[in-house]
């Protein structure tokens, strides 16, 4: 992707040079195709975004109040696969990681985490997340605070953007190892004005909105 910006603007240019000495035209600047990142209170903004992402059927948005039997249905996916919890109650990431074990279906045997000490958390989490992948699991995330909120809450936002890196992340890897065994999976954000994009480090998510 980056090449391919390097390669057009070096056309531009091509082209802006040979207008200049054929045509007597003024050179035209061309502009930087790749940005500064932001940095500070832009990038809180930058987590919910609407800039080219890549495209994740996987990750979905819909609107506060949302009914979770409606969003099955919609989905196609059973109660018994569900996983609903509450980004209003997550204060640092080993509450994410908690609040989603604790919630996880009965018929997805995993490992508990030795200990509440953030990298057990996290060495249990991934090895959920590869199960999840490998079955059917639909993951419901309430009160996720849209673009306009976003300023206000980076810590969900925050939050919400590692838990989506790391489902991406588990069903790449079963994608990558075992791929016969992938099972499908979705992540659904509810809130008001979540935007189309969702940021989590270099990667960007699409979201697909429901309603």
């Amino acid at each position: 992707m980056r090449l391919e910006r390097r390669v057009q603007r070096l056309e531009h240019q091509v082209i802006s040079l040979t207008d200049a000495c054929e045509k007597g035209t003024t050179l035209k600047a061309t502009a930087d195709l790749e940005p500064e990142p932001r940095t500070g209170r832009h990038a809180v903004h930058e987590l919910l975004e609407a800039e080219e992402a890549l495209a994740a059927p996987w990750l979905f948005s819909c609107q506060i109040g949302t009914p979770t039997s409606a969003l099955q249905v919609l989905l196609e996916f059973s109660p018994d696969s569900t996983v609903e919890v509450d980004c209003k109650m997550w204060k640092r990431e080993e509450d994410l990681w908690i609040c989603l074990l604790e919630e996880l279906p009965d018929e997805f045997a995993f490992r508990r985490p030795d200990s509440l000490q953030l990298l057990d958390l996290r060495r249990a989490a991934r090895r959920a997340l590869l199960e999840l992948c490998r079955g059917e699991a639909f993951i419901l995330v309430r009160n996720v605070p849209g673009r306009r909120e976003a300023p206000n809450n980076p810590t969900a936002i925050t939050l919400v953007a590692i838990l989506a890196a790391a489902l991406s992340e588990a069903w790449n890897r079963v994608e990558a190892g075992e791929p016969e065994a992938l099972g499908r999976v979705a992540l659904v954000l509810e809130g008001n004005d979540i935007g189309s994009r969702l940021r989590a480090g270099r990667k960007r998510f699409r979201i697909e909105p429901l309603n």
